[in-house]
Order: structure tokens, then sequence, then C-alpha cells
């Protein structure tokens, strides 16, 4: 099996670069895809950047490029779900687009056209042998459900009741609906996996700046696990 992983920020990955043993850097669209072998299975790790279309290049440009058999992707975002603390795993059972908006056309909040829906579902499996991972490295706690995506940093409370209230959604970030958005329309199982690093309210920008990193390096031990056990 072929493991695909991306992060939007160098914290996010560059802990499982400096696990590739054999690593070779290519660079397509910008960005470097490093390949090589964790624990004897075979990986790619890319740093996409922030925002969806920078997640959806680097998705669709792995794919091409690489053709993992499954891609996460990992990192970090602001909690939702009112019993969510820092340091806990927000796990996605759905991705979603929370600024995508074309309801005078008489469709759903959130719904993309191409895949004409609004909710993409994630790797049961996957999730399952992820949390299993996390279980066994953190004690954080482990939230399953939506996790919504949109070119916005939410730190604010009006922004984020409303992204809670009309996806019903965990946890909110700038990427994890667009790799999912690609990997839909290539039959890629996938799956997104975020540690938080803040409340996405008004103090969710000096909580990131704070807690970001330390957070990125909980997601980075339990992909290492989950790499390891399978």
């Amino acid at each position: 099996m072929k493991i695909g992983i991306i992060g939007a920020m160098d914290c996010e990955v560059d802990g499982l670069k400096e696990k590739i043993n054999n690593i070779k850097t290519e660079k397509y669209s910008n960005n470097s895809f490093c390949c090589g072998q964790i624990y004897g299975k075979e990986v790619v790790v890319a740093k996409c950047g922030e925002g969806k279309v920078n997640a959806a290049v680097t998705a669709q440009t792995m794919i091409l490029k690489y053709n993992p058999d499954i891609i996460i992707n990992s990192g970090v975002a602001g909690g939702l779900h009112p019993n969510m603390k820092v340091f806990d795993i927000a796990l996605a059972e759905n991705v979603c687009q929370h600024d995508a908006d074309s309801t005078p056309l008489g469709v759903e909040l959130g719904y993309v056209f191409g895949i004409n829906k609004v909710y993409i579902k994630t790797d049961d499996k996957l999730n399952n042998m992820i949390e299993n991972a996390a279980k066994k490295v953190c004690n954080s706690k482990i939230f399953r459900g939506t996790i919504a995506s949109g070119d916005q940093f939410i730190a604010g409370d009006e922004q984020r009741i409303r992204i809670k209230n009309n996806f019903n959604a965990i946890a909110a970030e700038m990427e994890g609906a667009a790799v999912g958005h690609v990997c839909d329309l290539n039959k890629k199982r996938f799956t997104v996996l975020r540690a938080i690093s803040d409340s996405a309210d008004s103090d969710g920008a000096m909580s990131f700046e704070t807690f970001a990193v330390k957070a990125a390096e909980i997601s980075i031990n339990i992909l290492l696990e989950f790499i390891k056990s399978i």
C-alpha cells in the first residue's frame, strides 16, 4: 500500500519527512513531493500551502504522479464541538466546504457542483485504523464527525456558530474538503486527521500561534503509529 499524506504547513509535514528512508524529492506545481519508506511502507508526503486551491492542486498532482492507494490530509484545526479542547483529535467522517454558497440557485448551502453534493464521505476502515493508532500514542479525546473547510481562518463566535449550526461540524480548517473533492472525483480512499490548535473563537489566532506546532506534532505521531500498524 502506498500512502499519500498532505499537510498545509511545514510543521504539519516536516516530522514525517524526517522519518522517510531512501527519500527522493521531486517538484511539481511549485510543491515538493517527498517519496520513500516509513517503517517499510511506501509513502509520498507533500506540503500544499494554506487554502482549498493549493490543497486541490497538490492532491490531484499526487494522484497523477504517484497514484497512492490512500490519501490523508493531516494537521491542525479549530475546534467547534463544545467539549473539544486544544490537542484533542478531530477525525472526519465527512467533509464539506462551509464557504460554498449557491443557495440563490436553489441548492443547499455547501453544495458543490461537479460532485453534486454537500458532504463527502471519508473511508470508515481508514478512520478506524487511525483512531486505534491515536489511542496508542496520545491521551487526547477523539471526536469523529464532519470537518468543514473554507478559505477563511475562523476566529470569531459568529463564524464559528454559523459553521457548527449549518453543517453540524466538529472542526474547521482550510484544506480537507478540497482534498476530499479531488479524491472523490478520482475514486481514492481518503480521510482528514486534525489535532485541535484553537477553538475558532476570538482568541483563535493567539491560540493557533501558541499551540499549532504542538498540535501538528500530535497528528504526526498518530500517523507514524498508523503507518507502523499497517
